[in-house]
């Protein structure tokens, strides 16, 4: 259900929030664990649009990143909430 969603997450010539925050603040490095936080940052912004730091390690928690230390993945979720939170 969440890969269809995710398969729709921007265009090449204009990304979705997430991703935009995702490329802005680093929350990417190799790319190996990206999909999985974009699938699992998404879910949790579409059940809840202002969370926590809290919030978001534990829904980024089932995801493995050994790049970035995490820091720039929540700094990005949180950036992007803000943003589609208007």
């Amino acid at each position: 259900m969440y890969v269809r969603r995710l398969a729709s997450l921007g265009r090449p010539e204009r990304l979705h929030p997430l991703q935009e925050a995702f490329r802005r603040h680093h929350g990417l490095q190799c790319g190996f664990c990206t999909p999985g936080m974009l699938i699992a940052a998404y879910e949790l912004l579409q059940r809840n649009s202002h969370p926590t730091e809290t919030q978001v390690r534990q829904a980024i928690s089932g995801n493995v990143c050994r790049c970035t230390g995490y820091v720039n993945i929540v700094k990005s979720v949180l950036a992007a909430a803000s943003v589609m939170a208007g």
